[in-house]
């Protein structure tokens, strides 16, 4: 699953296993239903005589065996994910995002403000690139549970990148211009 970077709960001296994904972004693990949002720790790594490696395996397996369980609501410009609380996960499996990328006109164009909040739209929608920006902005004022990331992600070359606004974009005032 993802986690913030910065997430206190998760943070780097918690013991947890953490990779790096993407600006502010780790993958953390979990050993999932019926534990909760228990993350795996080095010593549940220890004591089960698994390694990072096998871990990442498993873990990858496993995301990859409950794919098919993922469904896409909605319709264009802007679409969203739904994956039994953890949408984000499914950012891990570019499988899944290579089969999406006709879905929408121009670049798969995501925001995963939130464990459970994936939208979807195309880089070629301006409707729909502002209705994601909205979202974002709606879920972190809102202060939901388990925030990731204020920014929109593209896919990309098989990975998910920053999407950086072109200089002077209209749509997306500088951050030194948003107020509290």
């Amino acid at each position: 699953m993802l986690v913030a970077a910065e997430d206190g709960r998760h943070g780097r001296h918690s013991g947890l296993i953490r990779d790096e994904f993407l600006d502010g972004l780790e993958v953390a693990y979990s050993f999932g239903p019926p534990y909760g949002d228990r993350l795996v720790s080095q010593t549940d790594l220890d004591r089960l005589d698994v390694t990072r490696r096998e871990l990442h395996r498993l873990a990858a397996g496993n995301l990859r065996a409950a794919i098919e369980e993922v469904r896409i609501h909605g319709q264009t410009p802007s679409l969203m994910l739904d994956f039994d609380g953890m949408a984000s996960s499914v950012l891990l499996d570019a499988e899944f995002w290579e089969d999406k990328r006709g879905m929408v006109p121009g670049e798969l164009v995501i925001g995963v403000p939130a464990r459970d909040v994936v939208i979807i739209t195309g880089s070629q929608s301006r409707q729909g690139m502002a209705k994601v920006r909205r979202a974002v902005d709606r879920v972190f004022f809102a202060g939901a549970e388990h925030l990731l990331s204020r920014d929109l992600l593209v896919w990309r070359r098989r990975a998910w990148e920053v999407l950086r606004p072109p200089p002077g974009d209209p749509d997306r005032p500088p951050a030194s211009d948003l107020l509290l």
